[in-house]
């Protein structure tokens, strides 16, 4: 924080307190007035003795002047109303924070194995090889430079290197054996990488090949009563899930079947049709298109009556 924003926040701090002062002199005045008044005329109140009525008096305006305090605090100071009005909502996320912090300072993992490192990237299989391994090596030394964005030690070799070389001309062979099809690579880490430890990658690679034609089953969920509105909820989260799960075991990459997608209108008419039937349903994710592994992942939900 500036000296000069530390000035502002001490200013305010000295004119809200001098208000407080200000208001309950204020108040204090016309009380002792009132008190005066009362006691000169022995004013009664309630049918009570004039004493007992200036009493009753001297505590009223004393809890008027601790409630007009508080008021005024609270209009001009925003924090005065969090501490007054949120003091266990803020206690409570100081702790989930708190604990958040412990737990990332405790956690040396940097990066998980096969966490992906960058998007997914195409190489043409129909490529020549030396064109394969040119574009594998700049891949390759552009994912070591990611070191520098971590608190772990710089990739200890280059692109150049006679290791690095073997790992890119083993890949680019593969790659071309895969020839018309093309390639999917995924840069991941090649193990847990831990705070201060080596940094170690691989290039995962994969078939783009087609995966579902289109209208083809992808997934399905049972769905026991479609008026059950949590239960269909739970069995449409479940069904998600479901097509994730198929895509990677059919070879899509993990990082790109994670996000499933289907038209808000699409999605809309299954639940209208899976709330208007009165008993068992299935509701099927079928392929909205030619999927390949590259995706997207693109589904279209059908419901049917059991």
């Amino acid at each position: 924080m500036s000296i000069a924003a530390a000035l502002v926040l001490d200013v305010r701090g000295v004119l809200t307190i001098g208000m407080m002062v200000l208001v309950a002199g204020v108040i204090a005045y016309i009380g002792d007035r009132v008190g005066h008044v009362v006691g000169r005329r022995r004013m009664t109140l309630f049918g009570l003795r004039p004493r007992y009525t200036s009493t009753i008096f001297a505590v009223g305006f004393g809890m008027l002047i601790a409630l007009l305090v508080i008021a005024v605090v609270s209009l001009v100071s925003q924090e005065a109303r969090q501490a007054l009005f949120s003091i266990n909502r803020l206690n409570e996320q100081i702790n989930t924070l708190t604990a958040e912090r412990d737990a990332l300072l405790q956690d040396p993992v940097v990066l998980r194995a096969g966490e992906p490192l960058t998007p997914a990237f195409i190489v043409r299989s129909t490529d020549s090889a030396p064109e394969i391994e040119k574009r594998l090596a700049l891949l390759f030394q552009g994912v070591a430079n990611l070191s520098r964005n971590y608190p772990v030690l710089p990739y200890r070799t280059s692109a150049n290197s006679a290791e690095a070389r073997a790992k890119i001309e083993q890949t680019a062979r593969y790659i071309k054996s895969l020839d018309p099809v093309s390639a999917i690579v995924v840069p991941v880490a090649g193990e847990n990488i831990f705070r201060g430890g080596p940094w170690k990658f691989s290039l995962n690679v994969y078939k783009n090949a087609l995966l579902y034609r289109r209208g083809e089953i992808i997934a399905s969920v049972m769905v026991r009563n479609g008026k059950d509105l949590s239960g269909d909820q739970a069995a449409l989260f479940s069904l998600n899930t479901a097509i994730s799960r198929s895509a990677v075991d059919h070879g899509m990459p993990p990082m790109l079947a994670d996000n499933p997608t289907t038209p808000p209108d699409v999605f809309n008419r299954a639940v209208e049709r899976l709330t208007a039937t009165s008993g068992p349903a299935i509701v099927n994710a079928v392929a909205a298109n030619d999927i390949y592994a590259q995706g997207p992942l693109a589904t279209e939900l059908t419901v049917a009556a059991r």
